[in-house]
């Protein structure tokens, strides 16, 4: 019997010796203006050997016995014309390690700052699932060509984070079989845009501003969040989008909220919110921005800007009150642990 016990024990020491073996692989997903995309990966430590790529629309079904290509690992990158306006591609190297990557960010017309929350890896190396999750602006006026990038995602679930102000001026024209509108209490934009324009906030401002709003998100709309966090630990609501007015606010709120919960560790999380400052024009949202001050466009672009203080700010606090951000999420949301855990068996792969 000890015998027994004996070689138990050291098989699983095998095997968890061979998991904390397994390189780290790191991709990129960029798509060219020629509509052609290039894929890059990093192998930390080297392999020598091939890597195969395959693609699909859909990022848990490959065809494993097509790929789009083979060749050797240490050429990093390849180029590759897809065969649909959302593609996937899983990369294995040596028949044994294997990564799913995309492109994070959807070029879209009419919608701003959409992504996908997949691909980030959380501190245990899971992976946040790919098509799963995504987070924007307002889906009031996307184009024909919006609409036909959004179809391919097969959204079941919108989660609707704007005011009922908002959604009444605004009305959402992407219809999902499910739509919860969880209206966040806060001060819009629109209430300090005179301000700025008449020289009244400055720079200094902005950052103080930003931090409040954060803060009186989190302090105020508890129930909202529970909210969420009940909707998302339905299965049968994904694939779902979260979605605010510019989706840079509270839709980066619930992103952190639900990165964190995951274990995804807070400098990928900054990175995430900070994405929405390549996605956000200022002058597309700012009619005549161009007649006012310099002063004034400068104020106005941090005004819509993600600004890496607010989330440092905000995270901060919620230590400061509550010990962990594990800690805020079980006392303050109801996010128990085994809560936490169903919500790692449907993100995370």
């Amino acid at each position: 019997m000890s015998k027994k016990l004996l070689f138990f024990f050291l098989g699983l020491t095998l095997i968890a010796g061979c998991k904390e073996d397994e390189p780290k692989i790191s991709t990129v997903c960029e798509l060219m203006p020629n509509g052609t995309y290039v894929i890059k990966w990093e192998i930390f430590p080297p392999l020598e050997g091939t890597v195969k790529v395959y693609e699909s629309t859909r990022p848990d079904s490959f065809d494993l016995a097509s790929s789009v290509f083979e060749q050797d690992i240490k050429i990093g990158c390849r180029s590759i014309l897809p065969s649909s306006m959302r593609p996937y591609f899983k990369l294995v190297f040596n028949k044994k390690y294997s990564t799913i990557v995309a492109k994070r960010t959807l070029p879209t017309q009419g919608i701003s700052n959409l992504r996908d929350l997949g691909g980030y890896y959380n501190r245990e190396n899971k992976q946040v699932q790919w098509g799963k999750i995504y987070r924007s602006g307002s889906l009031d006026m996307p184009t024909i060509y919006d609409r036909r990038i959004l179809s391919e995602l097969n959204i079941k679930t919108l989660i609707d984070l704007r005011t009922e102000q908002e959604s009444f001026y605004y009305p959402n024209k992407f219809k999902t079989p499910h739509v919860y509108n969880l209206p966040l209490r806060g001060n819009g934009h629109n209430i300090f845009f005179d301000e700025i324009v008449a020289g009244k906030m400055q720079l200094s401002n902005i950052l103080n501003y930003d931090r409040d709003v954060f803060l009186f998100i989190l302090e105020n709309n508890t129930d909202y969040f529970i909210r969420m966090f009940d909707i998302l630990l339905d299965e049968k609501n994904y694939p779902a989008i979260i979605s605010c007015f510019l989706g840079k606010d509270r839709s980066a709120i619930a992103s952190v909220l639900l990165l964190a919960a995951l274990d995804v560790d807070e400098e990928t999380i900054l990175g995430d919110y900070l994405l929405s400052n390549t996605l956000t024009n200022y002058r597309a949202l700012v009619r005549n921005a161009d007649n006012y001050s310099f002063d004034v466009q400068q104020t106005l672009t941090t005004f819509f800007s993600a600004n890496p203080q607010t989330i440092h700010y905000a995270l901060d606090w919620i230590r400061d009150n509550y010990g962990s951000i594990y800690n805020y999420l079980e006392k303050e949301l109801q996010l128990t642990g085994k809560k936490r855990e169903k919500l790692k068996s449907i993100l995370l792969i």
